[in-house]
C-alpha cells in the first residue's frame, strides 16, 4: 500500500511509524508545513516528504496514494476534506469529533471515498517528537462509515486492524456524544482540579489519584478549540449531568450534620460498574 499522511503531528506520526514497523505501507508520503517537515523525526517517519503549501505536489501525492490519513485538527479536516476527496482514491481521519467533519465532506461528490475515523489513542502532549509505532495497539478507533463506499470501509477497517488497533463503528451523532463524556469532559474537568489545586496551594499534597486525574490536563489550545467548537451541545449536555450527580453529592455534605448517603452511593455505584466490568 501507498500512504499520504496530512498532518505529521503524534498521531500522523505514530500511524507512519506502525504502517513502515508492521509493513502495512511500501511507501509513506507526509504532508505538511516545511517546519514540521524539516524536524529529524518527521525526515525518519517517511519515504517522501511534500510542503502542505504547495497545491500540485500535494495533490499529486493523494492521486498516487492507496490511502490518505488526515491528520490534522479538527477545523484543519473540515476545512480541507473537500480538497483531499477530490483526488484521493480512499480517505480517513483522526479528528476528535464527527459531525462537522462529515458535513464538510458531504459537500463533496466524492463522499463516498471517505471513512470517517478517530483513533482512541494519544498522549498529553503531541508533535512528531512524542510518535511511536504501538500508540494504537489495542486501542479502538472508531469509524463512522454512514454513506461511505463499501469497498472504502473495508480498505480503512483492515488498514485500522493491521496498525494493532480495534475498529469499532459508530454513527457520527452517537460518536460525538460519547466522546463528549469519555474525552471532552475529563478533559476540563481534570484541567478544572489542577487549576483549584493550584489556587488552593494544595500541590504539596498530591499523590497518584490526583496525578492519575489530572494527567490530560491542559492541552493543545489548536486541537480544543476545535474540539469545543464542533462539539459544544454535547459537552455542555455532559457538565449539566455530571453537575446533576455532584450537585446531590455537594447538598448532602454541605448538610450540618452531613449526609454522606449520595456520596456513598455514588461511590457504591461505581464499584459495582468496577466489579461487572472486570468480570
Amino acid at each position: 500500500m501507498r500512504l499520504a499522511i496530512v498532518g505529521l503531528g503524534l498521531i500522523g506520526g505514530s500511524v507512519a511509524l506502525a504502517a513502515r514497523a508492521r509493513g502495512v505501507a511500501s511507501h509513506v508520503t507526509a504532508i505538511d508545513h516545511a517546519d514540521v517537515l524539516l524536524l529529524p523525526e518527521a525526515r525518519a517517519a517517511a519515504d517522501a516528504h511534500c510542503d502542505l503549501g504547495d497545491a500540485i505536489r500535494s495533490a499529486e501525492a493523494v492521486r498516487e496514494a492507496d490511502l490518505t490519513v488526515v491528520a490534522t485538527p479538527v477545523g484543519a479536516i473540515e476545512a480541507s476534506i473537500g480538497r483531499w476527496l477530490d483526488d484521493a482514491r480512499v480517505a480517513t481521519d483522526c479528528g476528535s469529533t464527527k459531525r462537522a467533519v462529515l458535513a464538510a465532506a458531504a459537500r463533496s461528490p466524492r463522499r463516498g471515498r471517505f471513512v470517517p475515523g478517530h483513533p482512541m489513542a494519544g498522549l498529553p502532549q503531541g508533535g512528531i517528537q512524542r510518535a511511536h509505532a504501538d500508540l494504537f495497539v489495542g486501542r479502538p478507533w472508531l469509524l463512522c462509515p454512514e454513506g461511505s463506499d463499501a469497498d472504502a470501509v473495508s480498505l480503512v477497517d483492515t488498514f485500522v486492524r493491521d496498525l494493532g488497533a480495534e475498529p469499532l463503528r459508530l454513527g457520527a451523532e452517537e460518536h460525538d456524544r460519547a466522546v463528549a463524556l469519555t474525552s471532552h469532559v475529563p478533559q476540563l474537568f481534570a484541567s478544572a482540579l489542577a487549576v483549584l489545586a493550584d489556587a488552593r496551594r494544595a500541590g504539596a499534597a498530591a499523590g497518584p489519584a490526583f496525578e492519575s486525574a489530572t494527567r490530560v490536563a491542559g492541552g493543545s489550545e489548536a486541537m480544543w478549540r476545535d474540539i469545543l467548537a464542533t462539539n459544544a451541545d454535547e459537552i455542555s449536555s455532559v457538565l449539566d449531568a455530571l453537575g446533576s450527580e455532584l450537585e446531590a453529592v455537594r447538598r448532602g455534605l454541605h448538610g450540618s450534620p452531613p449526609d454522606l448517603g449520595p456520596a456513598l452511593q455514588l461511590l457504591e455505584r461505581a464499584r459495582a460498574l468496577r466489579a461487572r466490568q472486570e468480570r
